[in-house]
């Protein structure tokens, strides 16, 4: 498993711990730099996240790097047209970097219209050696939408809270997993969590004393949890985003020197904890 660069904090405003702002764009040219120094090969965009995804190329010119991006939330009028519309202009902005597509929210393709947006995808990226998938919150939800469609691709969270996904049954399917550090409510202390998210600080104070017994700081940590939960090599991504480039080598060099390592008592079933759709929308976006 590798590390991926994730762009949303780039685009938007993003997450619990964010700074409130997004990252500048000669920032964003210092981090891809970085990062494509210390290996990267894989950048995970989305139209959903501001601007970015039609910025992406630019910034990151350097050769190695593929993309990733999605399929915005397909309206319920004219939503063939509209993925459509969404492929083209992903492989208008991305070019031949554009390895794969997923469908950004796994109700599109599990609810009434699925099968028709499948194929209007299917049929854009045709030819064109694009990977077709869905970025899920579930694993079960991923499972169902691989029994029903050809998915190549997905992208599911994990983390020390998160750990649903070692039930997952999708074989065959590429995963890269996100929210390693909850949307950074990983590296906080309980102080924060009461502040921003008070239903997490229990949880919070256990994963600090957890820490503390593993003689662990909460960064590589929360990277080890992440590489102990890849059982099956499946798992070829653990996408992060970042807001400075010396962010990103603090975590590139935690990841190397993360060792697998299990934290079962860890998990949280609570959605209201391990689910940012439903922290409060000042607190976290969708």
């Amino acid at each position: 498993m590798k590390l991926a660069l994730g762009t949303v904090q780039f685009g938007l405003a993003y997450g619990i711990a964010g700074s409130g702002a997004p990252v500048a764009e000669d920032e964003v040219r210092r981090i891809c730099e970085l990062a494509a120094n210390r290996g990267v090969d894989c950048i995970d965009t989305a139209a959903g996240y501001g601007d970015i995804e039609q910025r992406m190329a630019g910034l990151a010119p350097q050769a190695q790097f593929s993309f990733v991006s999605k399929i915005p939330a397909v309206p319920s009028g004219g939503a063939v047209a509209f993925v459509r519309d969404s492929v083209r202009r992903s492989i208008g902005r991305l070019g031949s970097r554009l390895r794969a597509l997923m469908f950004h929210r796994q109700e599109d393709l599990s609810g009434a219209q699925g099968a028709q947006l499948w194929d209007a995808a299917s049929e854009e990226v045709e030819g064109k050696g694009i990977a077709l998938g869905v970025s899920a919150y579930e694993p079960q939800a991923l499972a169902q939408i691989a029994a029903r469609f050809p998915v190549r691709i997905s992208q599911l969270p994990c983390n020390a809270f998160d750990q649903r996904i070692a039930a997952l049954d999708a074989p065959g399917v590429e995963v890269h997993l996100r929210s390693a550090f909850l949307q950074g409510l990983l590296l906080q202390d309980a102080a924060f969590a009461a502040k921003r998210l008070p239903a997490a600080v229990p949880a919070v104070r256990a994963w600090r004393a957890w820490c503390e017994h593993h003689r662990m700081e909460p960064l590589p940590a929360a990277l080890s949890i992440v590489k102990g939960l890849d059982r099956t090599g499946q798992f070829t991504h653990c996408v992060v985003g970042v807001e400075s480039a010396a962010q990103f080598e603090q975590i590139a060099d935690a990841w190397d020197a993360a060792t697998p390592i299990a934290g079962p008592e860890l998990a949280v079933d609570d959605p209201a904890i391990i689910d940012p759709r439903t922290w409060k929308r000042e607190e976290a976006a969708a």
